[in-house]
């Protein structure tokens, strides 16, 4: 019996060939988008859950207390970690780690290779678990660093050798390059974590970084992660360690409280781009996950409208057989199985498609996905899910389809069905409301990255080169002069910081006026000449002026002089406020304020140091006069950026043969601090042409099934003088009202969303009439142009053949 029901579905399929194709169409494309985006968000959800001890490791996340409220940072006093395994029995052990580039000397390359490192202690072997393929890497060789490979490293350099036990060197940007010790190869580091690298270096800290700082000593911040026992309550603990700390000396003076993070909230629900490279956004994982659900909801609401329209066509078949005593359950199943074979298709070819698509999506990604359609588990649930939704997609139709009684049937009494109707309405207005809120999202997300692409920062991102950070040595100076003689260059200046490089190079804590508390000043360190490279725009008073000797301190002096002129000079050296940080503070040209060394010589407009997702911090620029560490920036004149680029790489080679000219336009790094948002635009665009093309095929064949029963209303009009406009008209209107009420209802929907997602952004735009009125006639020119293909085909039809035919 099952057997016939499905030969006969699959016959009823191929003799009704534009509705199957329009059906599996519609059904693959959204199983395959479905299928894609689901492996992207359990990709997103399986980050650092592969660790046996995942369930008792957390990341210490400390709070610093001040004025502007609380601020949670990754990171952590050195001895955090040591002193809280000897203090407290919960913690079993604890790692200091974290994922940084290093170059290594590797190849035939001078400059050495770039990797990603991860930087730890041996405790990492306690912490977490890595498959060791080759040496004993968790015993530590004293007076180097250990180095423990991947597989993928000792197959690509050390093909057909054993490496362990080779010493090789870094490349540092500054400094000495460092013996290395190669003492074991893993497998890999899984690609799904936080702390994704190509290479463990394994140190040993310094005896000193293993205690809590007392009162008046400096702080050392470093990532930390403990292991607590089993079982333990982390809400308990956290109470417990954060009323400890509060008695030990300087705790006051710190201000600071602690928390700690799973490590498998680190990836999705953090937001620490400057100390944690690899990083997701859980509100992505809820957005891409409701696409997707929503692209698979069009293609069933598909489905069942047009199988529903096919009451009419179908009505006689299922009374012949309710005549010769089918049962309606029978029926039920007859329809299912049609169902089945539909979403049975369109699955195989979906899992066709899947594999031309998921490679593309990993590079745009930038990493592979681990979780696929081929893991076993993930194939079967995916079966599972599918055979769910072809049942309960396909079940009402089935019901309608096996309810009218007989003898209606047969005498060509079947009417439309109000219940029918409203059903049908309700459908294509949800698919247009889901349509438009797709496109108005998607115009909102354009409109707020081009708000931050040309919101003024207050200085000029464009054509200015940023040579990475390093040690200029004694060669700086004359670096710097023979740069700035290469035609195409306006100025040059080094610095300690750089745009897009975060709040500042250095902060402090300063008190405001009228206020309790205090808050944390930045100050940006660089030569004179950086003002006039960057661009700053003077409001008050002088800039900082390179002919002046006293407007600039020596290095050493201005971070950590002790001597009494030494301390006498910091407080009267020359800064630049910004007219935040002025108005803040209550800041006058000339006039000293508490907290703070230096004297204001010139207020400048204020500028954005970090991305717009951050409000103004108040902010200082100080000059010193021999920047041995730092960045280069160069300001290059418009057209010069390829012939200017050329001499300055020419020139660096001569002066650091030995050191890679690793550089970087700023205006990309700027650009680069939204590549979520780009990346979220991108998809957005893709995601709102498939739920459009999915609305639109369903609407084109509603109208073609409208334009199929109506076919004598429509040849008895043509003959009574209705025209091709008329015919259109009547067959288009009530299409195009459901989209104006997909439109109103839309709106507030897609206002509310977006409003809610803006509100990441400290800088943002206002929601715009407009941007609905668009969305709105973009919904009515596109379902216009879907139903007018069709109408116009029914208009045109001889009316003699449509009243002609029996």
């Amino acid at each position: 019996m099952i057997k016939n029901y499905f030969k006969i579905a699959w016959r009823s399929l191929w003799k009704h060939k534009a509705y199957s194709f329009i059906n599996i169409v519609g059904l693959s494309i959204g199983l395959t988008a479905c299928l894609i985006v689901a492996t992207v968000v359990f990709d997103e959800l399986s980050y650092d859950h592969q660790w046996k001890k995942a369930n008792d490791i957390y990341r210490v996340i400390s709070i610093s207390n001040n004025v502007n409220g609380e601020q949670p940072m990754p990171v952590s006093f050195a001895g955090l970690g040591p002193v809280l395994k000897t203090t407290f029995p919960e913690v079993t052990d604890y790692c200091r780690m974290s994922v940084s580039k290093e170059r290594l000397q590797l190849g035939n390359l001078k400059q050495g290779i770039a990797f990603q490192q991860l930087f730890a202690e041996s405790s990492v072997w306690n912490v977490l678990d890595f498959n060791i393929i080759k040496g004993n890497p968790q015993k530590y060789i004293k007076g180097y660093v250990n180095l423990v490979i991947t597989k993928k490293i000792q197959q690509q350099y050390f093909a057909g050798q054993n490496p362990i036990g080779k010493l090789i060197y870094t490349q540092p940007e500054f400094g000495k390059p460092e013996p290395c010790l190669i003492t074991g190869v893993i497998d890999h580091i899984p690609q799904n974590s936080h702390l994704r690298a190509d290479f463990i270096s394994i140190v040993e800290f310094r005896a000193s970084d293993n205690h809590l700082p007392q009162k008046g000593e400096g702080y050392s911040f470093y990532p930390q992660y403990i292991l607590l026992k089993p079982g333990t309550s982390v809400n308990a603990f956290t109470a417990k360690v954060n009323q400890w700390y509060a008695k030990q000396p300087g705790a006051k003076e710190a201000n600071y409280s602690f928390n700690f993070q799973p490590i498998k909230d680190v990836y999705l629900r953090s937001d620490f781009s400057g100390v944690q490279a690899v990083h997701g956004s859980i509100k992505n994982v809820y957005i891409f996950a409701g696409v997707a659900a929503l692209l698979l909801v069009i293609a069933c609401i598909n489905f069942i409208n047009l199988t529903i329209s096919r009451v009419f066509n179908r009505s006689k078949e299922t009374g012949i057989r309710k005549v010769l005593g089918a049962e309606k359950f029978q029926l039920i199943i007859r329809f299912l199985s049609e169902s089945l074979i539909f979403f049975i298709l369109s699955f195989a070819l979906a899992i066709l498609l899947y594999p031309l698509f998921i490679k593309p999506v990993e590079t745009f990604l930038d990493h592979q996905l681990v979780l696929n359609l081929y893991n076993g588990s993930f194939l079967i649930i995916t079966i599972g899910c599918v055979f769910g939704v072809s049942l309960l997609t396909g079940l009402y139709p089935a019901w309608y389809l096996s309810r009218p009684k007989p003898i209606v049937i047969l005498r060509n009494k079947l009417t439309s069905d109000v219940q029918l109707n409203v059903l049908k309405k309700g459908l294509v207005i949800g698919q247009f409301v889901i349509s438009v809120t797709i496109i108005m999202a998607t115009i909102i997300v354009h409109n707020q990255l081009d708000y931050m692409n040309n919101k003024d920062l207050g200085f000029d991102k464009n054509d200015l080169l940023n040579i990475s950070f390093t040690d200029w040595a004694e060669s700086g100076a004359a670096f710097k002069q023979t740069v700035k003689k290469i035609p195409g260059v306006q100025n040059v200046s080094i610095a300690n910081w750089a745009p897009a490089g975060g709040s500042g190079s250095m902060s402090r804590e300063v008190s405001v006026p009228g206020q309790k508390g205090k808050i944390d000043v930045f100050f940006i360190e660089g030569d004179a000449d950086l003002p006039a490279t960057l661009g700053f725009k003077l409001r008050q008073g002088r800039m900082l002026n390179p002919a002046l000797t006293t407007d600039a301190m020596n290095s050493d002096s201005s971070m950590s002089g002790t001597s009494a002129a030494t301390k006498a000079e910091r407080l009267t050296r020359p800064l630049l406020a910004t007219n935040y940080t002025a108005s803040l503070l209550g800041m006058k040209v000339n006039k000293t304020v508490a907290d703070v060394e230096g004297v204001p010589v010139g207020i400048i407009e204020d500028f954005n140091s970090e991305s717009l997702h951050n409000k103004l911090k108040p902010t200082f620029i100080q000059a010193v006069n021999d920047s041995k560490y730092g960045n280069m920036l160069v300001r290059v004149k418009p057209g010069y950026e390829k012939s200017a680029l050329i001499g300055i790489s020419a020139a660096y080679k001569s002066f650091y043969p030995e050191k890679t000219f690793d550089y970087n336009w700023s205006g990309d790094q700027i650009d680069n601090q939204y590549k979520a948002e780009f990346k979220l635009q991108r998809l957005f665009t893709c995601f709102s042409l498939l739920i459009i093309f999915l609305a639109c095929l369903g609407l084109f064949g509603l109208v073609s099934f409208t334009a199929e029963q109506r076919v004598k209303e429509i040849g008895i009009r043509k003959v009574l003088g209705a025209s091709v406009s008329n015919i259109i008209t009547l067959i288009s209107k009530d299409y195009l009202a459901l989209v104006m009420i997909s439109v109103v209802i839309a709106s507030p929907i897609a206002w509310y969303a977006m409003n809610k997602w803006l509100q990441d952004f400290a800088y943002r735009i206002s929601i715009q009439w407009w941007v609905f009125a668009l969305t709105g006639i973009l919904a009515l020119l596109i379902a216009f142009v879907t139903v007018s293909f069709q109408s116009v085909k029914a208009a045109l039809a001889n009316p003699v053949k449509s009243l002609r035919s029996e």
